[in-house]
């Protein structure tokens, strides 16, 4: 297994209004160099172009910062709007010009072939006044200390570039496991942070998982999750539910509001319409993903389990829910992918596999093996199997998940096989793969 780059997000606590300023004339600079130099860069593309790595910060260099066995250079502007600007940093920005432009070279190449959204796509632009941060150079341009509860950064204070201590706070989930990477210089509109990029190698997960965790992502509950081992014991489980129901509903409510108030006279919406609202409801969905991926793959290590199993829903659509109605909205605003792929990535972090089953028949078919179930129409958590047994029917999906991920996982997954037209319509249906298909395994062992 290759190695993975997670960061730790830390507060940079800059409680004077020297520090903010500081900070704020930093960053300004830093974006303005950026911007400067993605225009030397785009106009002298076809030479820095097929450049990587050093060659690309030689050449530029070459173009806008004198030296004293290379007094004469191109653009001298640089050396009168930048001076004494860090060198370090100054890579920084080059590398980072350049793989913009790079960037949209790219897209306008891809966009020339052919390859566009839709026919009537616009070519892209080259913005060059973008929202970049800087990396900052460990001990060129920050000094931090080994618990990081403190950090000195070169900055731009009174047309000079000093050295100004900061106070840090957050926790470390990464620092020391691996190598260290130039940290980053964030800022949110609000506060300022620090990005400290770790890289390092997981723990190898275990090629035959005896114990899963099984994920059922749905509308009303968030995750209903199930610990079940290869012999189809159920060991816990448990319910998930985000705790931002109210504010999702009443950001909803009023884009719903909003656009019956835009259309009573049957006019459309216009664009950008309710974007702050529709901005704070991923932004919930976001961070709900987050806390409950964390959730899940804690609740994962705590049961000793080997992988994590999750339905692969990608590309599914829903069939309940009317046009302009509030189901229509929350299916809409459904965080399913968002929140396996968070659990995906957790789980690499901590040694775990993680498998995408198929989901057609896991809340369909009881985990009993009585067959079909019937859903309730007035309670839809619920349903009745066969044999009159009621049970939840999220748990009732969930045991059903876990027992596919077993079978997965125990080398049971199903290949597509090229077969010879059937003359007759009908076929013969498979048995689908429900919990009670991992009994006689038991059995077999007592």
């Amino acid at each position: 297994m290759g190695t993975i780059i997670r960061s730790d997000r830390l507060r940079i606590h800059a409680d004077s209004p020297a520090q903010r300023e500081a900070l704020t004339e930093t960053l300004r600079l830093y974006r303005r160099l950026v911007r400067d130099l993605m225009t030397v860069a785009f106009t002298h593309w076809p030479a820095i172009g097929p450049l990587e790595g050093n060659a690309v910060v030689s050449a530029m260099e070459g173009l806008i910062h004198p030296t004293a066995k290379r007094p004469d250079v191109r653009y001298r502007y640089f050396q009168n709007c930048y001076y004494k600007f860090p060198s370090y940093l100054r890579r920084v920005a080059i590398m980072d010009a350049v793989g913009q432009v790079r960037s949209f070279m790219t897209r306008h190449s891809d966009w020339l072939d052919g390859k566009r959204r839709h026919a009537n796509a616009r070519p892209p632009r080259l913005t060059a006044s973008t929202k970049t941060f800087p990396s900052l150079y460990g001990g060129q341009c920050i000094k931090l200390d080994k618990k990081a509860t403190q950090a000195f950064i070169k900055v731009r204070y009174r047309n000079d570039w000093v050295w100004m201590g900061f106070r840090l706070s957050g926790r470390l989930r990464y620092r020391g496991r691996g190598t260290s990477q130039s940290p980053m210089l964030t800022f949110n509109g609000k506060r300022w942070g620090l990005s400290l990029p770790e890289q390092f190698t997981p723990v190898k997960p275990v090629r035959a998982p005896k114990r899963v965790l099984a994920v059922d992502v749905g509308i009303n509950t968030a995750a209903t999750w199930a610990v079940v081992d290869d012999q189809g014991t159920v060991h816990a489980r448990g319910f998930l539910r985000r705790q931002d129901k109210d504010r999702e509903h009443r950001l909803m409510q009023r884009i719903r509001k909003e656009a019956r108030r835009q259309t009573r006279h049957g006019t459309r919406l216009p664009p950008g319409f309710c974007a702050r609202d529709h901005r704070r409801l991923k932004h919930l969905a976001d961070n709900a993903a987050h806390q409950i991926s964390r959730q899940l793959v804690d609740l994962a290590q705590a049961h000793d389990c080997q992988a994590v199993v999750a339905e692969n829903l990608k590309g599914w659509r829903p069939k309940a829910g009317g046009k302009r109605t509030s189901m229509k909205a929350r299916f809409h605003r459904w965080f399913h992918r968002m929140l396996v792929d968070r659990v995906q990535r957790k789980a690499q972090e901590v040694g775990l596999r993680t498998a995408l089953i198929h989901a057609r028949g896991t809340s369909s078919q009881a985990f009993d093996g009585s067959g079909a179930v019937n859903r309730d129409a007035r309670n839809y958590s619920l349903c009745t199997f066969a044999s009159g047994k009621r049970y939840h029917a999220d748990l009732n999906a969930a045991y059903n998940i876990a027992a596919r991920g077993v079978v997965y996982f125990q080398g049971g997954r199903r290949e597509s096989t090229a077969r010879a037209p059937q003359p007759k319509t009908e076929r013969t249906p498979r048995s689908p793969v429900t919990l009670s298909s991992l009994w006689p395994k038991a059995a077999a062992a007592a």
